[in-house]
């Protein structure tokens, strides 16, 4: 008896761990990774807006 993926019927080897074939792995693991990346982003630019304001702008201002 084989194993289906559960999403698309394709076949997958036995001694697989997953009940998704490794096409629908991925895609979930990217969806992930771009959530991620995201998040990330949005943490840092809030630690760099954070940091100007304690700063009070004194850092990276144009010379006088």
């Amino acid at each position: 008896m084989s194993k289906h993926c559960k999403k698309c019927g394709k076949e997958i080897p036995q001694t697989s761990k997953k009940d998704l074939c490794e096409y629908h792995q991925n895609e979930d693991y990217g969806k992930i990774r771009k959530i991620g990346e995201g998040v990330l982003g949005l943490v840092f630019t809030a630690v760099s807006i954070g940091l100007l304001v304690i700063t009070k702008g004194k850092f990276g201002g144009p010379k006088t």
